[in-house]
């Protein structure tokens, strides 16, 4: 059996106070311990995941202010999923960890990170797995209009999560070829690399 204090923190270790008291929080214990293998996400539990997030976060050579914020949307990205799930989908995980998040911090950046981090990947899903290539458009289109010149950002996160697991790599790399091929100020290609 594992000691209260290890459960507490869900076996993450805390690098910052605000880190300390996200990962106390109740609904991150909950949200961390919560979870169900399944494609992409083989992992049996959203705090295993996190680590992994964590992981590919801290490998990163990019400044101290991102790395902060990084590190805290990998905390909290997948930690609602559990109420997600129980308010039959109606609510994005993504949104419910940016509205949580709130409370700790007014960093726009990061919270609009949160609440769009699974963005790219369902545009790449409507491009190439149903053929919905107009909507797609539209979804790279906001996250270019949301992020703007932090859009790399937002391709450091997509890319950190979507390298765990057993998650598909042609939507990082779909990504990835957007944003070489766009810069923040010119117009986006007409068909974005599809």
């Amino acid at each position: 059996m594992t000691s209260p204090k290890h459960r507490k923190k869900g076996g993450i270790k805390p690098l910052s106070e605000i880190e300390s008291a996200i990962l106390s929080h109740p609904d991150i214990i909950q949200g961390l311990s919560w979870g169900r293998p399944s494609y992409g996400h083989p992992e049996p539990t959203i705090e295993m995941h996190v680590r992994d997030v964590l992981k590919n976060v801290d490998a990163l050579q990019i400044n101290r202010e991102d790395w902060q914020r990084l590190r805290l949307a990998a905390m909290t990205h997948d930690s609602f999923k559990f109420k997600e799930y129980k308010f039959a989908k109606s609510h994005h995980h993504g949104k419910l960890a940016r509205i949580f998040l709130e409370q700790f911090t007014d960093d726009l950046l990061l919270l609009e990170l949160l609440e769009w981090h699974d963005e790219a990947y369902h545009a790449w899903q409507l491009a190439f797995c149903h053929n919905n290539v107009v909507l797609a458009n539209r979804k790279i289109r906001h996250l270019f209009h949301i992020f703007g010149s932090d859009i790399q950002l937002y391709r450091h996160f997509f890319i950190c999560d979507s390298s765990t697991g057993d998650k598909r790599k042609q939507p990082m790399a779909w990504f990835s070829r957007i944003l070489q091929e766009s810069s923040f100020g010119t117009e986006l290609s007409q068909n974005l690399g599809w």
